[in-house]
């Protein structure tokens, strides 16, 4: 059974002489014979037991246990928790963070190609039924043609380009049919 230390307090084996956080005499540990056998032949085996020679290493030294209180009330030694580390204020993300321009890029980007399919689509009406078209889709195809060279994306840049030939196309043929049926009519 084990015990502990008179002294320190610590929790020791009960077949253990000295405490092992202090070095006290264990009061209910056997008693041994200190008294060093007398060798006769070097080469024959000793009768006491040696005793170990002292570790250069002491043990770490605990408080002494706390006793078990009644059950419901607090510990007589309460545990006091380190105060926690200030907390850095909030910083919102600042305009152009890298993960944040991305997204809305993307975003951005997929819109304007879309204008940009928009305004060949209309380009190729504008030619093939009516000229009224021409100006709006050189408008669309203009805007989004801009917008994609100012934020770096070559995709959709093509059909705006198509966009803007076939609008101007529409217009002038609509401009020419204008002009014709004024001077005959």
């Amino acid at each position: 059974m084990p015990y502990y230390c008179p002294n320190c307090g610590a929790l020791n084996a009960d077949t253990v002489a000295v405490c092992h956080n202090c070095g006290a005499p264990n009061p209910s540990a056997p008693v041994t014979d200190t008294t060093p056998a007398a060798a006769t032949n070097p080469f024959e085996a000793p009768t006491q037991p040696q005793s170990q020679p002292a570790s250069p290493y002491q043990a770490p030294s605990y408080p002494p246990p706390v006793p078990p209180g009644a059950y419901g009330t607090p510990p007589t030694i309460p545990y006091q928790y380190p105060p926690p580390p200030p907390m850095a204020a909030y910083v919102p993300p600042s305009y152009g963070q890298v993960g944040y321009q991305e997204a809305t890029l993307f975003a951005e980007s997929g819109r304007l190609q879309s204008q940009a399919r928009t305004a060949l689509i209309l380009g190729i009406l504008g030619l093939l039924c009516c000229g009224l078209l021409g100006p709006i889709a050189m408008g669309f195809g203009f805007q989004s043609k801009s917008k994609l060279q100012r934020i770096g994306v070559t995709e959709g840049q093509g059909m705006a380009l198509a966009g803007i030939i076939l609008g101007g196309a529409a217009t002038a043929l609509w401009f020419l049919g204008m002009l014709v049926s004024l001077i005959s009519g």
